[in-house]
């Protein structure tokens, strides 16, 4: 189970804009194209809006340009006008996957966003919770990795993109980010991610994944929030 956060975040988007062609396609564009010939289904328009701006505050932050221009759309407005605020959210949304695209959003280039290591340091409690520890290690694993990486990232430490946790273990440690003892932590818990993604479930043991994922929340809160 090799999890990229990044990869994570890009299908979101794509499941949005699927969405949001299925929705226009549904009542069509009107003439001058800035607007819908009719409002869409108020259920999906409304579900799509709520993951739309979510994942704007996730990627982008709330003090973002794109995010604070999602949220002033319907004020000048009485009633929600869905015809013509959704070619809107729609753009907006568009202009925010172009920007972390190209890495112009600083939060995802050099640190994961605070509400996005939560979500999957949640997942992988609700994982090990429910008997999936195999699981909720490799996602674990792969919030560490991501987070190692983002901190190679900060201090300009270069590094390959097939590049696993040891390696970069061992950089961050050499440029004195972090002392011995959280290297060798941190060389624990990749043993763990190894052993569940090798199928080596014998050795992956649930209260090891259990203090893993609190390590990882207390390493993250540290370094990168």
């Amino acid at each position: 189970m090799n999890i990229n956060l990044n990869e994570l975040v890009e299908k979101k988007f794509k499941k949005l804009f699927n969405q949001a062609e299925a929705l226009i396609s549904s009542v069509g564009w009107s003439e001058d194209g800035d607007k819908l010939y009719a409002d869409p289904n108020p259920i999906e328009y409304s579900s799509w809006k709520t993951e739309a701006r979510n994942i704007i505050k996730k990627v982008c932050g709330e003090e973002s340009a794109h995010y604070q221009e999602f949220l002033e759309v319907p004020k000048n407005w009485k009633y929600e006008v869905p015809h013509i605020f959704f070619p809107i959210y729609y753009g907006i949304l568009k202009g925010a996957y172009n920007d972390f695209k190209e890495n112009l959003l600083i939060d995802i280039r050099y640190r994961i966003r605070a509400e996005l290591i939560d979500d999957f340091l949640e997942q992988a409690k609700i994982l090990i919770d429910e008997g999936y520890e195999h699981a909720a290690a490799s996602l674990a694993g792969a919030v560490l990795e991501d987070t190692l990486r983002k901190l190679c990232d900060i201090r300009s430490i270069k590094y390959s993109k097939e590049t696993k946790i040891d390696s970069l273990n061992v950089e961050l440690a050499k440029s004195g980010v972090y002392d011995k003892l959280t290297q060798k932590l941190i060389t624990a818990y990749a043993d763990i991610r190894n052993n569940a993604d090798h199928g080596h479930f014998e050795k992956v043991k649930e209260k090891d994944v259990h203090d893993m994922i609190n390590w990882v929340y207390k390493f993250v809160s540290e370094y990168l929030k």
